[in-house]
């Protein structure tokens, strides 16, 4: 095997098996997630606030308990995003350590990572929020023209915390754009990277911004591949 080998089998640099496998499957179960809580969201029964008639339609959804009890399982169900999103950005980082990057590449995607991992979380709080105060808070009086505004500033937190991730796709995809098998990983990383950087001034159309995410849902995936295939080397 050359010395340039996609992912070096002696020396420090070494990775196990069984850890990059682990990495691949947990980024494509990220991945997953991301999908269900995002695009897929319409399942749980929350009203687009962007809609004319959103102000309606929350009064109704918060006052529908089989409703808000679907919200808090969706709820949970965000929670693998985090629980398979850690050990695949570990994954990413003992790739970068394998083809000796600079560790700066390294920190800045566990920095972006972490602000990606943080906006997301900010995010899935405020979405459900309202759901779990209804259901918990007996004697709270809901106010529909309030949730609506909480349901856009939390597209307005993911937003930013997505940015964080854009950053940490850039650094994975400069520092492995010579690395053997990763090229097209890179590639669109570089893309989808960039466009998650510009994703913010969409705030006010989230049809649109929603829609430029999907370059990086292809990042997500081809690095999860990437990472699963590295086991076949």
């Amino acid at each position: 095997m050359a010395a340039h080998d996609t992912l070096a089998r002696s020396g420090p640099a070494r990775l196990s098996l069984m850890p990059t496998r682990v990495a691949g499957w947990s980024g494509l179960a990220m991945l997953l997630a991301i999908i269900v809580n995002g695009p897929l969201s319409a399942l749980r029964g929350l009203p687009d606030y962007w809609t004319v008639g959103a102000a309606a339609d929350i009064a109704t959804y918060l006052a529908d308990p089989p409703r808000l009890r679907l919200a808090v399982l969706f709820f949970f169900l965000s929670t693998l995003i985090f629980v398979f999103g850690m050990p695949f950005v570990a994954g990413l980082r003992l790739a970068l350590r394998a083809h000796g990057s600079s560790d700066l590449f390294s920190s800045v995607l566990a920095i972006g990572a972490g602000l990606f991992f943080a906006g997301g979380l900010v995010s899935e709080v405020m979405s459900t929020g309202m759901a779990t105060v209804v259901l918990a808070a007996p004697s709270y009086v809901p106010d529909a023209n309030a949730a609506l505004a909480v349901q856009a500033l939390q597209f307005a937190a993911l937003l930013q915390g997505q940015v964080g991730l854009g950053v940490a796709i850039l650094a994975v995809s400069v520092a492995m754009w010579r690395a053997a098998g990763w090229r097209a990983v890179a590639t669109v990383g570089l893309v989808a990277g960039a466009i998650d950087l510009a994703r913010p001034l969409a705030v006010a159309m989230p049809v649109l911004a929603i829609a430029l995410f999907v370059p990086t849902f292809v990042w997500i995936a081809l690095a999860s591949l990437r990472l699963i295939r590295a086991d076949a080397r």
